[in-house]
Order: C-alpha cells, then structure tokens, then sequence
C-alpha cells in the first residue's frame, strides 16, 4: 500500500472516530428545560405553623430534565389569582403534621398528610437527564377565598443560580384524570389526642 493510500485511510478513520463524538458535543451544547404536570392537588385552609390560616395546597407532580441533568438549589412557587393583580409568592413546606377536611360521601372526615420527607421534591438535589422524578410538593398562601388560580409557576434554582420556570395553567390540570391517593393519608381521630 502506497504512502497516500495509508494517509487516506488513516484520515478516514480519524474523522470517522472525530464523527462519533458530535451527537455529546451537540448534545452538551443544548440548554436545558424543565418540564411536567401535576398529578393530583389537594387544597384546603389550615392554621401553619405561625398561627394564621391559609391556603393550603399539596400537589403530586412528574417533572424531568430535558436535555441535561438539572442540580436542584431551592424551588420556588408562585400563583395567579383571576382578581388579584399580581402574583402571589407561596411559602413552601415540609410538613411534619398536616390535617385536612375531607367531604367522604356528605360526611367531614379530617385525614392527616403521611408522607416521608424523601418524598418531597424540595429534599431532591438532583433532577435527572430525561428521567421522570414524581414526588410531593407542599405551599401555603395568603388567599383564603374559594376561588381556582389562574396558573401555577415554578422557578427551579440551581447551586450556580440559574433558574428554570414551569407554568401550568389550571386548563392543564385534569381534574377527571386525578385520583385521591389514600396511601398518603390517614383517618385521624381528633378524641385519641
């Protein structure tokens, strides 16, 4: 084989193997999205830890990383009321004791919440590339009429500060495809106390 020939071949193979590399090169050079929804919501008003009454709600959500693994900081949640003008910041939790009424076939039933705090997306730090994560989230609010919010926004922060947002509007929450998970509530007899 003559000295060309060797250098052809030779130069085939090097941009055959430079070739195999672009899909990570391109694929480390994409940004990032977070995306989900809501799998089941409850809402209530209940007396948080300060003393005041308010809006309560906890939300079951599947969330992923599209793209790019995403390094969970902190999350925060915002919602948008029709008749308010701006949008309210939400406190978020992890409960250790969470009641709430519940109307069972016309009767009051107070159930507390049952969740281990693992469960909590706010104790992951991790949100994996393209993996679903499915786990609780836990605010309280001061809005303490009976009325649906407009839209849910999360900002996903980042150990470096980058921030990603999620909106869902309320159109996007199914009520008729949303079940009442039982295993994450329990009666709670008030008199046993």
């Amino acid at each position: 084989m003559n000295e060309s020939a060797k250098f052809w071949i030779t130069s085939g193979l090097a941009l055959i193997g430079a070739l195999a590399w672009l899909p990570t090169i391109f694929g480390s050079l994409k940004s990032n999205k977070i995306e989900g929804k809501i799998l089941s919501q409850y809402s209530n008003v209940a007396r948080i830890p300060n003393g005041r009454d308010s809006g309560i709600i906890l939300q079951k959500l599947s969330l992923y990383s599209k793209n790019k693994n995403f390094y969970l900081k902190d999350i925060e949640v915002y919602l948008k009321f029709p008749n308010v003008k701006d949008e309210l910041k939400c406190t978020l939790w992890t409960w250790r004791d969470l009641y709430f009424t519940f109307d069972e076939k016309g009767h009051k039933v107070q159930r507390k919440l049952s969740i281990e705090t693992k469960d909590y997306l706010l104790q992951l730090t991790l949100l994996p590339k393209d993996q679903s994560i499915v786990g609780f989230l836990s605010f309280s609010f001061d809005h303490l009429k009976d009325e649906k919010y407009e839209f849910v926004r999360y900002v996903f922060i980042d150990f470096d500060g980058n921030r990603k947002t999620l909106v869902i509007p309320q159109d996007n929450i199914s009520e008729n495809t949303q079940i009442f998970d039982k295993k994450i509530w329990i009666e709670w007899d008030r008199e046993a106390l």
